[in-house]
């Protein structure tokens, strides 16, 4: 049987008391008190803000995306633009790399020449003479610019393609060696030497010197004095160059060196003009000791390979330069430097008969006697 609990006694006014209300079980549990309402408002606010800074999220993923994709977008652009400007431009067909304008001519040309003349050594003309078939010649050390041994110096001969050292002079003076210039029609009509040069090529103005200066191509000439202002000019500002280095004796009638009554020269106005050339213009000394060069080919140009005529840079030690001449009226000419320890020998000669040897017996001539001098 369960046991019942016995009856609570009823409570009256006067029991109402302190420890009657302690005697009296407690057997119901209080209600459940529900959380402040504040509490609730917190929690929705949290999830609010949760959505918020998902959404935030978003919007920085997207716009980190966006910015890359400009950043690739950009980059790309750039490598493309690259790539087109290493290319080189198609050949021109309206003749508009050729005659630039009159007034950079004028600007360029009035650099002053910085080469000395050259001045009577102790060893010119010595008793025994070195034996040499030129009509005249002359020796000088490029260091002290005296001169060593002469013959002749001061004698008018004409120059033969010695005279395109004046053409490349003021050719530099008036354009930079990247200048664009195209093979004009008339250049296939030069007389021999020439390298081939086919008309409408586009070439750069450093490979036209390397053209001109090596094998002393007359097309070269031709193509260089027409992109620079025509023949005219050119000749023009090859005599203002010889007046600007006071070449008393110098005259010159065409940009190739070809036989003329009006244009001559001697050995030591030569020697001036060619050290003029080697000091003053640091990319004519780097072609002229240059034994074969290839010009390489494009879309503007076809490859052509030249080869120079200064065979004392196959067979004379130490030789760096200068150039080569020959007509039927000037003979062999030679213009032909060369370096031992810290001396620069340069000698000049017109009217050889055999150049080449003339040059080794006049250098092997002026390094003994700087030798015995000490």
């Amino acid at each position: 049987m369960s046991r019942r609990a016995p009856p609570r006694p009823e409570l009256d006014d006067e029991d109402w008391s302190q420890d009657a209300l302690f005697a009296r079980p407690m057997r119901r549990r209080p209600a459940a008190i529900p959380p402040p309402i504040y509490h609730a408002r917190l929690r929705e606010r949290s999830a609010v803000a949760k959505a918020r800074h998902a959404r935030r999220n978003q919007l920085r993923q997207l716009a980190s995306a966006v910015f890359v994709g400009l950043l690739l977008i950009a980059g790309m652009l750039l490598f493309v633009r690259l790539l087109s400007s290493v290319e080189p431009p198609p050949p021109d067909a309206g003749g508009v790399l050729n005659q630039l304008a009159p007034e950079r001519f004028e600007a360029r040309s009035k650099r002053a020449p910085t080469a000395a003349p050259f001045i009577d050594s102790p060893f010119t003309q010595p008793v025994e003479a070195p034996p040499i078939s030129a009509k005249a010649a002359l020796l000088v050390d490029m260091g002290e610019r005296t001169i060593v041994f002469s013959k002749n110096p001061g004698e008018r001969r004409p120059p033969a393609s010695l005279a395109k050292l004046a053409t490349a002079i003021v050719a530099l003076e008036q354009a930079p060696p990247d200048t664009r210039i195209q093979v004009p029609e008339s250049a296939a009509a030069e007389p021999a030497v020439v390298a081939g040069l086919r008309p409408g090529d586009v070439l750069t103005l450093e490979q036209l010197l390397y053209a001109l200066l090596l094998p002393s191509a007359n097309d070269a000439a031709a193509t260089i004095a027409d992109g620079i202002g025509g023949h005219e000019y050119t000749v023009a500002q090859m005599n203002d160059l010889a007046r600007r280095l006071d070449l008393n004796d110098t005259h010159f009638a065409n940009p190739g060196g070809r036989d003329a009554e009006d244009q001559y020269t001697t050995a030591f106005d030569l020697a001036v003009l060619a050290a003029d050339a080697m000091d003053r213009f640091p990319l004519l000394a780097k072609i002229v000791a240059t034994q074969v060069y290839v010009i390489q080919g494009g879309p503007a140009n076809r490859s052509y390979s030249v080869r120079n005529l200064n065979g004392l840079l196959w067979s004379y030690e130490g030789t760096i330069g200068v150039k080569t001449g020959q007509t039927e009226e000037a003979g062999g000419n030679l213009i032909a430097a060369a370096r031992r320890g810290p001396r620069r020998l340069m000698v000049v000669l017109l009217g050889s008969e055999d150049r080449q040897a003339d040059a080794e017996t006049l250098l092997d001539f002026g390094y003994r006697a700087l030798a015995a001098r000490g």
